[in-house]
């Protein structure tokens, strides 16, 4: 008889100013600990002075987050191996902590300050490592408590980054449903199914309904699903196919000139669309929805590349990894 063990998180609260009741949550959902660590940015921690001082932290570690050594560095001050370490932040400080907590095998929660990609509780960390950004694989989080109210007052930005990486999804199942039917790969249908499903579950916003509780906790769900797909896959391949690969390659080539992931990763999404899949409905089905987002106009903004240096992206995105997408076609 087959069985699979799946870590699935223990708590998930979504909610209007539920961070100071982390304690009264953790409780409710019977996580003890000796110790509990604050992890976060000197920034949100001057932000959020007052709600830090009414939770029962026995330490804060603050990091900007996003770099390797940074996190190894915090990592040599950890002393208590019956921690539990609490990621205040964005993408940057959570990817920090989930490698700590991985090294170091300690239990962590999520408690993201926005919502800029699937950092919340995917099992990837990207770090920049000697200068290149690189993906490590993680153990998932315990738990995700996201403080509605915290995340509307994030820039819009980062919440528009959010959306990007997680509308992604339906170019990934692209690329995973192509791999099987030319190269045999096994598919986890649940976990493929999860990855579409939360990948359109903010197709039906604009940008006017970017503050309200509605699309924050859907955004929020939908990342949150998302990473659940790729622990129930073991692998990130539900939420990341071509589209990553080139934003991966934005990196690496242009490293002065990239933008947040999310965004990137939309820019991958629609070019792949409309040079690659040449599948018009779905192409203008999601530049429309980039226009009413908005995406479009940060697109614009903030990633210029000619013709030549689009053609070393895509090339440059074919040699990033062993994974079969709509790129090894050409």
């Amino acid at each position: 008889m087959y069985s699979k063990i799946i870590n699935v998180p223990i708590v998930l609260e979504i909610g209007e100013n539920i961070f100071i009741h982390m304690d009264e949550i953790l409780q409710r959902n019977h996580i003890f600990f000796k110790e509990k660590i604050l992890v976060t940015s000197p920034e949100l921690k001057e932000l959020y002075k007052q709600q830090i001082e009414q939770l029962s932290f026995d330490e804060i570690m603050l990091i900007q987050g996003g770099s390797y050594e940074e996190a190894r560095e915090v990592m040599g001050n950890i002393t208590n191996k019956d921690a539990l370490l609490v990621a205040f932040g964005g993408g940057s400080v959570i990817d920090a902590v989930k490698m700590i907590s991985n090294d170091l095998n300690l239990s962590y929660i999520t408690a993201p300050s926005t919502l800029s990609n699937d950092a919340i509780y995917s099992p990837i960390a990207r770090l920049v490592q000697n200068g290149k950004k690189q993906s490590f694989g993680v153990k998932a989080p315990l738990g995700i408590i996201a403080d509605i109210e915290i995340i509307r007052r994030s820039p819009r930005k980062l919440l528009l980054a959010g959306v990007g990486d997680l509308v992604s999804n339906a170019s990934a199942v692209k690329d995973w449903r192509l791999a099987n039917a030319e190269k045999g790969e096994y598919i986890n249908n649940f976990a493929l199914t999860l990855a579409t499903l939360s990948g359109n579950s903010v197709m039906s916003y604009t940008i006017d309904d970017i503050g309200t509780n509605r699309f924050i906790g859907d955004l929020a769900n939908g990342l949150v699903i998302s990473g659940l797909a790729m622990v129930l896959a073991n692998s990130s391949r539900p939420a990341s196919g071509g589209e990553h690969l080139v934003s991966h390659a934005i990196d690496d080539l242009y490293p002065t000139q990239t933008t947040l992931h999310g965004l990137q990763v939309a820019w991958g999404h629609l070019l792949l669309e409309r040079d690659y899949r040449q599948d018009d409905d779905d192409f203008e089905k999601l530049r429309l929805f980039f226009d009413r987002m908005k995406i479009t106009d940060e697109l614009e903004h903030d990633l210029h590349f000619s013709s030549d240096e689009i053609a070393r992206i895509i090339a440059r995105a074919k040699t990033i990894r062993d994974r079969y997408t709509i790129l090894s076609k050409f």
